[in-house]
């Protein structure tokens, strides 16, 4: 069987300077820089910045001014731009990989808030991860909710509401018995931030005051006085 053969497209760009693709990469930056700047040299020899080398007009004279040029002093000046050039890109590489890494860690420590905009259905390894694996400054609303239970389906509904119209806030909702909780505590509401429970509405339906009936409107009053 024949040996197989990679090959990496040229247009291929590798962010992440580590391993063989980053060698790859930075070897192909290098490049670039390279022939930027024999760009940028021969702009000025176009423009009158610098004067071009002096080449005889036949092949004997080349030659010889080939010769005289390997054996004048100057013959290194080339090797001496070269490395010259090497430290100058290679500073500016140590630079651009150290904003790049200060941008990774800004961007760790402050990640964007989310956006929800649903009441979701969890088990209790979502309700965890609803509760612990969201931004610092997130609010995650739990319903613990009865799918027999005529209140908690008022409940819902009202959430449902809530969720559309704080789409930062994230609302979930499990069930009574994957929660352990007694039925007759249901339906019940919890709130947390920074994973912190700063809510605990057990029968939420109590909490609502006498003469007004359960809808977004009164809930969402209800929430604030816990915010």
């Amino acid at each position: 069987m024949p040996a197989a053969t990679y090959h990496i497209p040229s247009n291929t760009n590798f962010i992440a300077n580590t391993g063989p693709k980053g060698v790859i990469a930075d070897a192909r930056s290098y490049d670039t820089a390279r022939k930027r700047s024999f760009r940028q040299t021969l702009r000025a020899y176009s423009n009158g910045e610098l004067s071009p080398p002096l080449f005889g007009k036949s092949k004997k004279n080349a030659i010889r001014f080939n010769r005289e040029k390997s054996a004048s002093p100057e013959s290194s000046s080339s090797t001496d731009e070269d490395d010259d050039f090497m430290r100058t890109w290679r500073a500016n590489r140590l630079d651009e990989l150290a904003t790049m890494s200060q941008d990774i860690r800004t961007r760790r420590s402050s990640p964007s808030m989310r956006k929800y905009g649903t009441l979701v259905t969890v088990d209790p390894i979502g309700y965890l991860d609803a509760v612990e694996k969201v931004h610092a400054d997130t609010t995650v609303i739990v319903l613990i909710y009865d799918d027999e239970s005529t209140s908690s389906q008022l409940v819902e509904d009202a959430l449902h509401s809530l969720a559309r119209k704080h789409a930062t806030v994230r609302f979930i909702k499990l069930h009574y018995l994957d929660a352990e909780m007694d039925e007759i505590a249901v339906p019940g509401i919890l709130a947390y931030k920074g994973g912190d429970c700063f809510a605990n509405l057990v029968s939420v339906m109590n909490e609502v005051p006498a003469g007004r009936g359960m809808n977004s409107s009164a809930l969402e009053l209800l929430l604030q006085q816990y915010t």
